[in-house]
């Protein structure tokens, strides 16, 4: 057997393809939240745009930019390829994100609006983004449990909700009970009477170690 020097051994290590860093794979990519900023919440935006762009946002305070594949990111989003390809090229046409050598980044105009605007962040965990509900509803159980996190009751109005979140009220009713059909939501009570009617909603608890506890993040916001 021919002999090699050790030089030449890391030569060649050095030039065999790095293994991909699919983090989202892991149980790191288990624990990830998508944070969606109020100013992205408020957007005249459809909500696979709102939820891929609040995507983007999120990796990007983690690791500066996303790099990853259509395909990937659909299936961390529990989306069609299709619908990501399509969504990634409308923000690029919106100029909402520009690609870099590394990969997709937000735009600076995007930055700064986001950063002028301190309103309440939504959050949205990983057992309910990679679900097969609709991306609306994603959305919609982030902005409840932003107030309730399992335990307060989230009782503002329909028409509040509706503004805050830019979605009409028909499409808010329809998502809050398909929310509470898959058992999204612990609580999802009407109570009314003479001249009064509330709505009383109380997100699921899902289940984290202390350290990785979706709720505590949204309080040290």
């Amino acid at each position: 057997m021919e002999k090699r020097n050790k030089t030449a051994f890391e030569q060649l290590i050095n030039t065999k393809e790095k293994v991909k860093d699919n983090w989202e794979e892991t149980e790191r990519g288990k624990n990830f939240n998508i944070l969606i900023p109020a100013a992205i919440l408020e957007m005249d935006l459809t909500p696979n745009l709102k939820i891929v762009l609040g995507f983007i946002y999120s990796v990007c305070e983690k690791r500066g930019y996303v790099n990853m594949t259509n395909k990937r990111i659909s299936r961390y989003l529990c989306l069609t390829e299709n619908t990501i390809s399509t969504t990634m090229k409308e923000l690029r046409q919106l100029t909402f994100i520009q690609k870099t050598d590394k990969g997709d980044v937000l735009s600076s105009e995007v930055q700064q609006t986001i950063q002028q605007r301190k309103d309440r962040t939504i959050l949205i965990p990983f057992e309910v983004f990679n679900s097969k509900l609709p991306p609306g509803a994603k959305i919609l159980w982030g902005e409840y449990n932003s107030l309730s996190k399992g335990k307060k009751p989230y009782y503002a109005s329909r028409e509040y909700t509706s503004k805050r979140l830019n979605m009409n009220k028909s499409s808010i009713s329809n998502w809050t009970t398909l929310l509470y059909d898959n058992d999204y939501l612990q609580k999802n009570d009407l109570y009314s009477g003479y001249k009064f009617k509330k709505r009383i909603i109380i997100t699921k608890i899902f289940e984290r170690s202390k350290k990785d506890d979706y709720n505590k993040e949204i309080e040290e916001q």
